[in-house]
């Protein structure tokens, strides 16, 4: 049986254990640790590491959009008006217009987010307006619940007229896991299109060539969401936490 563990924070490098030495890897894990090593890992703070794999199907979500959050505003240092909660989990995308490239720039400017992930985590992070030219931004993390958008510091060449300011949904789902995940990796991806008053279709959706952040813990299938919302999708995927 191969034995992993996790290291605990700040630990890096190698390892001495009676039986062998262990190189802590990127992830903070060691592999193929010796069973008469583990009790002493253990001691040192070290835990072990199992891997799970879950499975979530996502019935119909709706297209990636600019404005289904927080609707395009004049940007004032306000507390942005929150129109809407993500139906699913998902990264957020932050639409900046410029009325006028270069001549309206925003030169000055943040947007923090704050809210809550698809795991219950409390998540916040900000985000920068200046951009010469109209610009979509992609949030860090994906929100189950927005809680605040606030614009502060903001500043614009000439009187910056006709810029705005909005909030929508990406195509990157968030899909649970647990705390310390490390190794989260899609292993299968279909997708069930929908056609009313016949039979549904499902096929494969090309796990390989999805698009998955590890760290956010979220998953942009290869084809995109519908217009008309009659596309589902059935993901498995895995991940690495201690035990």
């Amino acid at each position: 049986m191969s034995i992993t563990m996790i290291a605990p924070a700040g630990v890096s490098g190698v390892v001495n254990g009676n039986a062998a030495n262990y190189t802590v890897g990127a992830d903070g894990t060691i592999t193929n640790v010796a069973s008469t090593d583990v009790l002493a890992l253990l001691r040192a703070g070290f835990r072990l590491f199992s891997t799970f794999i879950d499975r979530v199907f996502i019935s119909s979500p709706l297209p990636a959009d600019l404005i289904s959050i927080v609707a395009a505003v004049t940007p004032s240092n306000v507390a942005l008006t929150i129109a809407a909660q993500p139906p699913h989990a998902r990264k957020l995308q932050i639409r900046i217009v410029i009325g006028t490239t270069t001549t309206t720039a925003i030169t000055a400017g943040n947007l923090a987010l704050v809210g809550v992930d698809q795991d219950g985590n409390a998540v916040s992070e900000n985000i920068s307006l200046i951009e010469n030219a109209s610009a979509t931004v992609k949030s860090k993390w994906a929100y189950s619940a927005l809680t605040s958008a606030t614009v502060s510091g903001y500043a614009a060449n000439g009187s910056g007229t006709g810029n705005t300011v909005g909030i929508g949904l990406s195509n990157d789902f968030g899909v649970q896991t647990s705390p310390g995940v490390v190794d989260f990796t899609l292993i299968k991806a279909s997708k069930t299109t929908k056609v009313l008053g016949t039979s549904n279709t499902t096929v494969d959706d090309v796990a390989s060539t999805a698009t998955v952040d590890t760290v956010a813990r979220t998953i942009a299938s290869t084809t995109a969401p519908a217009n008309n919302g009659l596309v589902d999708y059935d993901f498995t995927y895995s991940w690495g936490a201690p035990a």
